[in-house]
């Protein structure tokens, strides 16, 4: 489940607290930067290493007391300080890499990965979309290989904040179409960052904290609720295999 936002915060909130540390049973490798890279958290070490994480449904990276158990913890990392780096992952759904850095950079999820949806520019979303100009937008956004971080919760309230219908063919959008689908796709990102992602079920904080985006969302998980601009019923569908929320009035089919 965690998508950009989670795996954002994950990056800002880890940094202070195991950057310059050693992990001991990594051969006292020096932990040297912290980056995100779509959803997969990348931790530079020193020798030319990385340790590299993804969450994919229910995986979290916590920091804990040294010898902290769960029966859900997949590996423990320990820390200089005397604090661990835990990998807690119900699901076990979770990827870890472990090795020199171009090894891990040359697997298939980073090597295929799009243009990190944060940080494209306007003319680089309008490029991507005009070379796709085949199929609908819900599976654009989804589709790791053009925007990279987005899930199913950052599309649906994309889609909703710029009033266009997840099934909408993307040559039929206009110019100003793809502004507002711009637009909107910064603006649900940030905010979902400024409040602290979506705490759901499985996904916390590295300190334990809960995010606060989940419980303002505007349409995921709101069906048969109202919508917040016309107060129109709340619709699911199916879509590309994922299921879309939307409202009927505000983002009409064309």
């Amino acid at each position: 489940m965690p998508e950009l936002p989670e795996v954002e915060i994950t990056k800002r909130k880890l940094e202070p607290l195991i950057k310059s540390k050693r992990i001991l049973n990594l051969g006292g490798k020096k932990i040297l930067r912290i980056e995100r890279k779509g959803k997969a958290i990348l931790i530079y070490l020193s020798g030319g290493k990385i340790l590299g994480f993804h969450q994919r449904m229910s995986g979290k990276l916590l920091i804990v007391r040294r010898g902290w158990k769960d029966k859900h913890t997949r590996r423990i990392f320990h820390l200089s300080g005397g604090k661990d780096l835990a990998f807690h992952d119900v699901r076990r759904f979770g990827v870890i890499w472990y090795g020199p850095v171009k090894k891990v950079l040359d697997d298939p999820y980073f090597k295929t990965l799009g243009l990190d949806a944060l940080k494209i520019s306007f003319g680089e979303f309008k490029r991507i979309l005009g070379e796709r100009r085949a199929g609908k937008l819900k599976p654009f956004f989804l589709n790791q290989k053009n925007l990279a971080g987005v899930g199913n919760i950052i599309a649906d309230e994309v889609l909703w904040h710029a009033k266009i219908h997840p099934e909408r063919n993307i040559n039929n959008l206009s110019d100003a179409d793809i502004k507002k689908l711009y637009v909107s796709l910064k603006f649900i990102l940030k905010r979902s960052i400024k409040l602290g992602g979506s705490t759901m079920r499985d996904w916390f904080h590295p300190d334990g904290g809960h995010g606060g985006y989940f419980k303002k969302r505007y349409t995921y998980g709101r069906e048969d609720e109202k919508c917040f601009r016309c107060k129109t019923q709340i619709i699911r569908k199916k879509i590309a295999g994922h299921s879309s929320c939307f409202c009927p009035k505000c983002q009409r089919e064309q």
